[in-house]
């Protein structure tokens, strides 16, 4: 019989070998060499600035061998002049070999049985899903939405129907003709998707000084929302940074005449799409940040930009004519209080993909 008990820094071997079987990294794994995999587990889930000894990385041992782990960072969460204490997980991983239902349901009910007061998954898949569903946990629907802006309408439909195999003769085609529509729709005044040069400025200087100053002005007092100590949130900010390497990413504050309006972080992949991390906004200047942001992802050469929905943008977000679909990861929820679950389902929680998982990444 196995049992649940706290990761330690011995584990890290065998959680590394674990890992890289479920998730297939041998590639990165080699990229990036046996001791920067190692240091990843020790940096994230053991030395990390906010890690707490009440709230560890879990691991299942069975027969004197690790056969599954979950990673867990504590995060402080506030809500008017209340604090709360959340548990973001991670990197749940079973070895295929073992009994998996079994393990990967101790696993997780271990962990949602701890001390915190609301635990979080944001990148979730269909079985992690059912089995917190099962375990008495939620999902939020709004915050598993996702949006995207077309850039470049013609090659992002492009890139869509390359993905399927039996469209992609057809997109060959259609290859050469795609650089002239792209040009039309981006460069005619009266097209929806024009790209003007925006009237408002950006500085590629987001720290965690400006983030603590002016997050609170631009969020709802009573609203849900991360409550960062400046040595977290610099370590969420690098990790973000350095998350992919080959990518190109910015981290751009806006202002308008040097006043601060809002920020925005977005990378862009080998798709040439623009995934958006996290946006903040002065509510009456949504739009200038939103515009700042498609113009710059276009200058990247991105074809789409898209992102998580935050539900405070949701109108601004149909405005610039964004599209609404659920794809992607989920995002889980389990709390002992009913108010944290409300925040959620009401949209009142502001809960980014910087403050979840995704910065948490190998």
């Amino acid at each position: 019989m196995g049992y649940v008990r706290p990761f330690d820094e011995a584990d890290i071997p065998s959680v590394t070998r674990l890992h890289q079987t479920v998730f297939d990294t041998a590639v990165r794994a080699r990229a990036a060499g046996l001791d920067a995999y190692h240091a990843y587990f020790r940096d994230v889930f053991l030395n990390g600035p906010s890690q707490d000894p009440n709230l560890p990385s879990l691991v299942y041992e069975e027969d004197r061998r690790v056969v599954g782990f979950i990673g867990v960072i504590p995060r402080r969460l506030t809500m008017g002049p209340r604090q709360f204490q959340a548990a973001i997980s991670s990197q749940f991983i079973v070895d295929p070999t073992c009994r998996i239902a079994f393990v990967a349901v101790t696993l997780a009910k271990a962990f949602l049985e701890g001390p915190q007061d609301i635990s979080i998954s944001d990148e979730a898949n269909d079985t992690a899903r059912r089995i917190w569903e099962g375990l008495g946990g939620a999902t939020s629907l709004l915050h598993s939405l996702h949006w995207t802006r077309p850039l470049r309408p013609a090659r992002y439909a492009l890139s869509l129907m390359r993905g399927r195999s039996r469209l992609r003769v057809l997109a060959a085609a259609a290859g050469p003709l795609a650089p002239l529509i792209d040009a039309i729709a981006m460069r005619m005044p009266h097209s929806h998707l024009y790209q003007a040069k925006p009237g408002v400025s950006a500085v590629d200087d987001l720290t965690e000084q400006t983030v603590l100053a002016c997050l609170p002005a631009f969020v709802g007092a009573g609203s849900l929302r991360v409550e960062y100590d400046e040595p977290t949130l610099r370590w969420v900010l690098d990790r973000a940074h350095r998350r992919r390497a080959n990518d190109v990413f910015r981290a751009a504050v806006i202002r308008n005449h040097q006043r601060i309006i809002g920020w925005y972080l977005f990378h862009v992949d080998d798709s040439r799409t623009a995934h958006v991390l996290q946006i903040v906004a002065d509510p009456a200047a949504i739009g200038d940040v939103l515009d700042h942001l498609f113009f710059q992802a276009a200058e990247q050469g991105a074809a789409a930009a898209t992102g998580r929905l935050e539900p405070r943008f949701v109108q601004a977000l149909s405005d610039k004519y964004c599209v609404l679909h659920r794809r992607g990861p989920w995002v889980l929820l389990h709390a002992r209080r009913p108010e944290l679950l409300r925040s959620f389902e009401s949209g009142d929680a502001v809960f980014s993909r910087l403050d979840g998982e995704w910065s948490l990444g190998f």
